[in-house]
């Protein structure tokens, strides 16, 4: 089948779907805000509005930094003018000249304008009347040396003796190798801070496949994507977005092709071989195969499933209308950690859903990659208490209605000061600093 083939025939089609769920999109819906993305927008926004004057994410490609750039400009407002640099084959004074169209400039590409000077008189100005300029450059790991003395020398424009430009830079690891040569010694001086966005663990892309097919209008993700599959996958993608992205529309493509009504593993099977990453495949044996596949299981009542250090450690029936998680005796789910607050969190039976509830814990809570204060639990949450791993298992629960007053925890105590920053205990909250903490 080719790819114009998957252009008429929507995997959506026959699948109950109301959308592509693994297609490349701006769609807010499909944003999943996994712990290291939240962390990364922390970091973005710390280097923005404290005094570091230079940031630097790194991640392999597919990611999502370009996403999360989207994600920090869309909470930005007109105290911030911004340019983005994307194109990694250009020249110095191309790279100028997009600089200034961004900042507003109509320039022809013939202009003989000095174009520096002119960006020099611009940021100064815009220093003068108190509005930040940032300049973020994507691929900075594949530009020209000449393009990194312009982005130099651009990074050591001051105003008052102070530096007026902000700048960020993505690009794929080989970045912190160019950073560390010679020529970029001086760029790489004062106050510099460095972010590096990990792939996703199998819990994550697990969560991430989840949360793709709920956004996509999937009610039970199992039972269109099996969870069995799922360590496949990410052994397949190694925890790369788009990479599970790509698989996960092939093995619908060729599930669709079987007239089947969810993903089969001969689907997922075929779509590896598609993409020629044979070689990354996990063998049927494999034990974390095996585990996955114990805990299929249709209980009338919800439980929790404990594992400690990737160990099965126990199991607590939800039998009560109040199950306390803690380090305490009196817990009803006690876990001995010192990770773990004596009233950690607290899980509620609210007429046919079950919430838990943060109860100001010390470390938070993790579910499904994402800090929480509040949420109804779904079948297959995954809880992440300290040292522990907890698995909500109760298929009734994805038959509830979405909690409308479900809360994540943005801000992260704790988040290490950028470099020079005198107040660690600072919290962003997407393009504010907030000193209240």
């Amino acid at each position: 089948m080719t790819a114009s083939d998957v252009a008429v025939l929507p995997i959506s089609t026959g699948f109950g779907l109301a959308t592509e769920p693994f297609v490349d999109t701006t769609d807010e819906t499909f944003f999943f805000p996994s712990d290291q993305h939240l962390r990364a927008l922390e970091f973005m926004g710390h280097s923005l509005w404290t005094k570091s004057r230079l940031g630097v994410v790194t991640a392999d490609n597919g990611c999502g930094k370009s996403l999360l750039i989207k994600r920090l400009l869309k909470d930005l407002d007109e105290r911030v003018n911004v340019a983005t640099v994307q194109r990694e084959h250009i020249g110095p004074r191309e790279f100028l000249l997009e600089i200034l169209r961004q900042f507003g400039f109509s320039l022809g590409d013939d202009d003989k304008t000095d174009r520096r000077r002119l960006l020099e008189r611009f940021l100064g100005h815009q220093a003068g009347t108190g509005r930040l300029c940032l300049l973020i450059v994507e691929n900075a790991q594949s530009m020209h040396p000449s393009v990194l003395e312009e982005l130099r020398c651009l990074a050591a424009i001051e105003h008052d003796g102070v530096r007026v430009l902000k700048i960020l830079l993505l690009g794929q690891p080989a970045l912190n190798l160019v950073l560390e040569s010679p020529r970029m010694v001086e760029l790489m001086t004062g106050n510099v801070s460095r972010f590096s966005l990990a792939a996703f663990t199998e819990d994550q892309t697990a969560a991430y496949v989840a949360h793709r097919l709920r956004a996509a209008g999937a009610p039970n993700p199992d039972g269109i994507m099996p969870y069995t599959l799922l360590p496949q996958i990410h052994a397949c993608s190694l925890g790369i977005p788009a990479n599970i992205n790509k698989l996960c529309q092939r093995a619908f493509v060729h599930a669709r092709e079987e007239g089947a009504g969810l993903v089969t593993s001969s689907a997922l099977d075929k779509a590896i071989e598609d993409l020629g990453w044979v070689r990354r495949r996990l063998r049927a044996e494999n034990a974390v195969l095996e585990q996955v596949a114990a805990l299929d299981s249709t209980p009338s009542t919800g439980k929790l499933v404990i594992t400690m250090q990737g160990e099965p450690d126990r199991e607590v029936l939800l039998k009560s209308d109040r199950v306390l998680v803690g380090r305490g005796e009196e817990a009803d789910c006690r876990i001995d950690s010192v990770f773990i607050s004596r009233y950690h969190a607290l899980i509620v039976r609210d007429g046919n859903r079950d919430l838990l509830l943060d109860l100001g814990s010390t470390n938070g809570l993790v579910v499904n990659s994402r800090r929480i204060l509040r949420r109804a639990l779904r079948h297959r949450d995954l809880i992440q208490v300290g040292p522990a791993r907890v698995m909500y298992v109760n298929e009734q629960a994805n038959n509830a209605q979405p909690d409308p007053g479900e809360t994540l925890c943005f801000a992260r105590p704790g988040f290490p000061a950028a470099a020079g920053e005198d107040d660690a205990s600072t919290l962003l909250a997407f393009g504010r600093a907030d000193p209240s903490g």
